[in-house]
């Protein structure tokens, strides 16, 4: 392959002496490791240069992606950087041959404009001039392609604006060339490509947290990864990455990210789902024998649309969204205030000493104000603690003054028998105070609608308490709890007990964080240090909108109160076509959906979307295992054949696979994405991408006029990075996709 490029000869030259200060540092790397020691310290420094020479082995064919010229303006100096996913020094110099992408002044690659460029160090702010930026593709250590980037001055000079370049979704022939890559069975680092706005949000103030609105497609959930990685690399003295926590909608997605981290130098990092996380965290709490309702059951009743279940939907969302939201919260934190206005009983303490009638005590509003100010700041638990701690210092200081008073001289028994009957004594005081059960207290609350509705805020209508506490009491009654109860059941928790400090996370990432509740995201903010979040989602896939957030400003105004919240939208899509985000977006068009992010596509042109009406199931499944068969001799490795449901996926499942033998059929049951041909329901597919997406049944009955079913319907055709296929029973295509939607047109494949 022949490079035209005028510094291929020049950059190809640096390319061989950087492999071979690599093959040197591999050389001395691999001697240093083999050298056995006892030494506990040599051991840990030794498994660092392990994990070294694994990353210089691999890196060694392609160990940097770009180079970026910087030009000093105070001091003149000329700087040249080479950049990599990780630095390379040579030990001989101390030389740094590649610089790290999370480096400060890495920056500049991913945002330095040319005239009025500047990176931060720890030191000071340094300005200067970009000269140069430019991409390398490399295969085995030889240059197959070099892309020198459009800085604004020249955009300025060839188009007009380069504002106006920007915002009509134009990329770079080097971005280009990556995003028509296929795509395999894990997700990918975006080092080599990260863009302007998406490197502000990775390098994004550490102690604040930072919210992401970004449309499908626009790298979200890559972005919170890299953030990881850059704040891991940049306060490695102050923050572990093993209390770093990633929060996800499910397992599938967990597997589908997990090695991106390593490849980004970020490792024992925990992963979870909040349901897993939170719910370890609660299962003291629970009585033997109750048992979670499968939330796919839920799903089902919201997205099966049958007008007989209408009043049960009704219930079941006023339940759902009052149990996740902040007027739930408010109303635990009321609870705790009815405890101590009207539950406590604040007597005096009094011991009285049978041998000389002496009578000591501490009074009722002495012990109300130690509770309620002195101890305020902690839980209830805890503060009964303290306050018995102190009741019997005071008594037993009292004690011991009266008896030098009286100049009495006690025997050691005197002394035992008199504890033990103070200890008694406080026992006895504190039998009438409450248990302070957590489950005990929550079950209460919630099927009370009269102590619901003195507690509740007040904008919380009637209806609602009615609907909570008689479908609540239903569900105790049958020892169920619902996904729902676990974020109220945690936040009583620590109202009552407080949580473990163990337990605090130094950064969280909350993926796809729209189909989370805002206490759902309150409870993980309250666990991490200075509320050092990365929260990212999109409001037009909240397919579990009658759970999840239905605005941003539930987290901006309730949950992060003090103006340090940090909040992006992110306009740019950068996985489908232009075409598949036009017709994606015209499903959300179709529908009222207040708050939506218009999606700009980057300029990336595909083949239309298929619309294929069919006669009858059989004949959909036909055509359907003949493109696949198509799509996999044009060497598209995955692809997505996407029901509405599970059931419909398992029908289809079921019906494909004499065709198709390798399908395999994924549901929230599964921990990993196998790559290939699958079969899953349409929930599922959040988060994830595919080279093709093939989408069964986009029939009126499974996607009617409404916003639930336009949002998963949504979700879904935003999956494909090349190829989007539809299907529908003839003459029934949804109204979301019909392009005159009086008339009901229907376009053909």
């Amino acid at each position: 392959m022949t490079i035209r490029h005028p510094a291929y000869p020049e950059e190809q030259k640096r390319l061989e002496r950087t492999v071979q200060v690599v093959d040197q540092e591999i050389k001395l790397l691999r001697e240093d490791v083999r050298e056995a020691t006892d030494d506990d310290v040599k051991q840990i420094i030794n498994q660092k240069k392990a994990k070294e020479l694994v990353y210089l082995e691999t890196a060694r064919e392609k160990p940097y992606f770009g180079r970026v010229d910087f030009s000093r303006a105070e001091t003149g100096e000329h700087d040249t950087v080479y950049i990599g996913k990780r630095g390379i020094v040579d030990s001989t110099s101390l030389d740094a041959v590649v610089i790290d992408w999370r480096a400060p002044i890495a920056s500049l690659f991913y945002s330095g404009e040319s005239t009025d460029a500047c990176y931060r160090t720890p030191k000071e702010l340094v300005r200067g001039e970009v000269t140069l930026k430019r991409n390398f593709a490399i295969e085995q250590g030889v240059i197959t392609g070099i892309y020198d980037g459009a800085l604004k001055e020249t955009i300025q000079k060839e188009i007009g604006s380069p504002d106006d370049f920007l915002g009509e979704g134009f990329i770079d022939e080097f971005l280009a060339s990556s995003l028509n890559q296929t795509n395999d069975s894990r997700l990918k680092d975006i080092v080599a490509t990260i863009q302007s706005e998406q490197n502000e949000i990775i390098r994004a103030e550490k102690d604040r947290p930072v919210i992401v609105q970004g449309v499908a497609g626009s790298g979200k959930t890559t972005i919170a990864l890299h953030r990881l990685s850059y704040l891991i690399y940049n306060y490695q003295d102050t923050l572990s990455s093993k209390k770093f926590m990633v929060f996800a909608p499910n397992r599938l997605f967990l597997n589908y990210i997990s090695e991106v981290l390593p490849e980004l130098g970020v490792e024992d990092v925990q992963q979870s789902t909040f349901l897993e996380w939170a719910s370890r965290e609660i299962k003291t709490e629970v009585p033997k024998g109750w048992r979670m309702i499968d939330p796919g059951r839920t799903l089902r009743l919201f997205f099966e649309h049958s007008a007989e279940q209408e009043r049960e939907r009704d219930i079941t969302r006023n339940r759902l969204r009052f149990k996740g939201s902040l007027a739930m919260r408010d109303t635990l934190d009321c609870y705790v205030g009815y405890l101590i206005d009207e539950v406590i009983p604040f007597r005096p303490v009094r011991f009285l000493y049978k041998k000389t009638e002496r009578v000591f005590s501490v009074s009722g509003a002495d012990i109300r104000e130690l509770f309620t100010e002195q101890y305020g700041s902690l839980p209830l638990a805890e503060r009964v603690v303290m306050l018995r701690k102190h009741l019997k210092q005071q008594l037993t200081k009292q004690f011991y003054a009266h008896i030098r008073e009286l100049k009495m001289d006690l025997d050691k028994q005197a002394l035992l028998r008199f504890e033990a009957k103070l200890e008694q004594m406080i026992d006895a005081y504190f039998k009438d105070w409450p248990s302070f059960e957590v489950f005990a207290a929550y079950r209460e609350l919630l099927t009370d609608p009269r102590k619901l509705r003195k507690l509740v805020p007040d904008y919380i209508q009637d209806e609602v308490i009615g609907d909570v506490s008689q479908s609540c009491r239903l569900l105790f009654e049958q020892e169920r709890l619902e996904a729902e109860d676990v974020a109220p059941l945690l936040y009583l928790k620590h109202l009552l007990h407080g949580s473990k400090k163990q337990l605090t996370f130094d950064h969280a990432v909350i993926d796809e964080a729209q189909d989370l509740s805002a206490l759902e995201i309150l409870l993980i903010a309250q666990m991490t240090k200075r509320q050092s979040v990365t929260v990212v989602g999109d409001l037009a896939q909240a397919i579990h909108s009658y759970r999840g957030l239905e605005d941003w400003r539930e987290l901006l105004e309730g949950v992060f109160t003090d103006d340090r919240a940090a909040f992006y939208t992110l306009q740019q899509s950068y996985r489908s076509t232009v075409e598949i985000m036009r017709l994606a977006s015209r499903v959300l068009s179709a529908v009222e959906l207040p708050g939506i992010t218009p999606v700009q596509p980057v300029l990336r042109h595909g083949k239309e979307p298929l619309i294929v009406p069919v006669g009858k199931p059989s004949e959909m499944y036909q055509d359907l295992a003949n493109r696949v068969r198509e799509y996999l001799e044009a060497g598209y490795s995955s692809i997505a054949i996407v029901g509405q449901t599970v059931d419909a996926s398992r029908r289809a499942a079921k019906a494909v696979r004499p065709l198709l033998p390798q399908v395999v059929l994924l549901t929230a049951k599964d921990t990993a994405y196998p790559g290939g041909v699958t079969i899953l329901p349409a929930y599922l597919t959040k988060g994830l991408q595919f080279d093709v997406v093939l989408l069964l049944d986009v029939d009126e009955d499974q996607y009617p006029l409404d916003r639930e079913a336009a949002k998963l319907l949504y979700v879904a055709m935003t999956r494909p990075v090349h190829h989007l296929v539809i299907y529908h029973m003839q003459g029934k295509l949804s109204s979301l996709l019909a392009t005159d939607r009086a008339e009901k047109k229907e376009m053909t494949g």
